[in-house]
Order: structure tokens, then sequence, then C-alpha cells
């Protein structure tokens, strides 16, 4: 919780209902401003939002706003991300809130360490349907999220939206293989 963290948002299709104006778009949590670089989604599965690869991402996920629910922002944040990102060997080690957290979007990922972070290693939500491939989550046994105790820290979250409904399209999808969690 040192600093932010990465966020990549990109114009894939989500499932948040979305703001007034385009119900493909929303706000990516963690931004206390209206800065117009914090929102995401859209029409286009095949987005292309570039590349991330051989990264090592430390110390990051930060809570901008204690007294506001999602106001997290993850040591990797992805948010509407489309299938024309390249995404692999990426190491999220520390990480103050999830190590890697999908909104939505259809990119895929290989090669992920989450490497002791303090709430969740991979979270999916808002109509997440791509695949993540090799991947391994390590958690240590004396760090753990205790913000809320009706939540824990997990290897895996897997929501279909941000208020729990399964009724939001797409249908969040993710598809984990060749995983190992430790922890």
């Amino acid at each position: 919780g040192d600093w932010g963290g990465v966020i990549l948002c990109g114009n894939a299709v989500i499932n948040t209902g979305g703001i007034s104006t385009n119900p493909n778009v929303s706000k990516i949590e963690g931004f206390v401003t209206s800065d117009p670089k914090r929102y995401y989604g859209g029409t286009n599965d095949a987005d292309n939002s570039g590349v991330l690869s051989y990264v090592r991402i430390e110390f990051a996920g930060v809570a901008l706003d204690p007294l506001q629910s999602n106001s997290e922002i993850n040591g990797l944040t992805l948010g509407g991300v489309g299938s024309g990102t390249k995404l692999d060997h990426i190491q999220v080690s520390f990480s103050g809130d999830d190590s890697f957290e999908w909104f939505g979007g259809t990119v895929d990922a290989k090669y992920l360490i989450a490497n002791r972070g303090k709430d969740d290693d991979f979270d999916t939500d808002n109509g997440f349907s791509g695949r993540v491939q090799f991947g391994l989550g390590i958690k240590d046994p004396y760090i753990a999220d205790d913000s809320d105790p009706s939540y824990a820290s997990n290897g895996f979250e897997c929501d279909n939206n941000g208020v729990g409904s399964f009724f939001g399209l797409p249908i969040t999808k993710a598809v984990f293989s060749n995983m190992t969690m430790v922890g």
C-alpha cells in the first residue's frame, strides 16, 4: 500500500449498467476526482490497450479514501481491457489490496504471480470473460485484509458484478487454468 498501482482502462464490454449516456461505460474504482481517464468500457471486445510484459509491481494497492467503499487501487487493475491487449509475465508482490482485478473485458493473460498480497490474488467481476493460464498465488499466513470481518482474503474472488446480481450481461465467465495456489 505504498503507492496506488497500475491501472489499464480499455473499451471492451462490461456489465455495470453504465453511466447516464452510455450503458457500456463506467468509472474505475480508486479515483476520488472527476478525472476523465477513470472511465472504462465500451463495445470493442478486441480493443488493444497495449502490451504489459515482464513487469514486477511491488508494494502497490492502496485505499484512496478509507471511508468510501470501492476506493481501492489494486496491484494491477484492468477495466474493460480487450483481447487485443497482451499481458504476460507479471508479478504483483505485497499488494495492499487485490493483486490482480479484472472489471469486465476480454483480455487473456499468461504467467501471472500474486505474491503475499493483503486481499484476493485473482479477482474478476463486471462481466470479465478472458482466460488466465499459468498462474501462481502465494498467501502469507500473517497478512490478510481485516477491514471487514465478513470478507476474507482469497486466492480467487469471482462476482458477476459489484452488486452481486446474476442478471448483468455479459455474465462473468473467466477461465483459469494451470494455476497453483499456496497458503
